[in-house]
């Protein structure tokens, strides 16, 4: 990286880490779902979180201070949140659809065997928005708890009737939320096809249909509000 992307990475960390403190202060968070993945890990079974690329902040509010494995692409962009996110206790893998994916995989299945919970922005790191990558599928396969589709919304306030947050110019219509926004985070556990009765082959397409059928029926209705 040049010396000036460095010093671009070093002021956007900071500012980060202030708006951090301001959402952690300021921001009225409903968790929803979290009894069902408590109950997941209590019975030893280790769950995958879905999340959209977008919904990133949104999703680290609402599971922080739990151990969680994640997945940040090799990008600069994904250094930049890689750094952010071992800041708030979670542990990195770095690797995408496109660069480093075979060892990322082989890492966040490390991750399942230990017990410890992985989280896939699953339509990262370039889109298209709300398709489902193969990772997660392959990581849903050896996972031994439920898949969960993180329903992050920005809830309407006595500010504003369509929630604080700023949307980014981005592919993905990237969420930041705004202090004393209201959010809602959601752990939907997603009716997933039976392993059973398919080979590896098989059941990951038929995954991806299930996570991309949740995430399209929930986002198309509350985004369009």
């Amino acid at each position: 990286m040049s010396a000036k992307g460095e010093v671009m990475n070093l002021l956007l960390s900071v500012l980060m880490e202030f708006l951090w403190k301001l959402w952690s202060w300021t921001v009225r968070l409903e968790i929803q779902g979290l009894e069902d993945v408590d109950e997941d890990l209590a019975k030893g079974r280790v769950p995958v979180f879905a999340v959209p690329h977008h919904t990133i902040l949104l999703g680290a509010l609402g599971y922080r201070g739990r151990p969680a494995t994640l997945l940040a692409s090799l990008s600069s962009d994904g250094e930049f949140a890689a750094r952010f996110l071992k800041k708030r206790g979670f542990t990195l893998v770095r690797g995408s659809s496109s660069r480093g994916g075979k060892q990322a995989l082989l890492e966040l299945k490390n991750a399942l065997g230990n017990g410890r919970p992985v989280a896939i922005t699953f339509d990262g790191p370039k889109g298209p928005r709300l398709v489902p990558k193969s990772g997660v599928a392959v990581c849903a396969w050896h996972a031994t708890g439920s898949v969960y589709l993180l329903k992050c919304e920005v809830l309407p306030s006595f500010l504003r009737s369509t929630g604080l947050c700023i949307r980014l110019n981005s592919w993905d219509r990237f969420i930041v939320p705004i202090p004393l926004s209201r959010i809602r985070v959601n752990f939907s556990k997603i009716q997933m096809p039976e392993k059973t009765q398919h080979p590896l082959e098989e059941w990951v397409p038929q995954a991806l249909n299930s996570i991309r059928t949740n995430a399209e029926a929930f986002y198309s209705t509350t985004e369009s509000q």
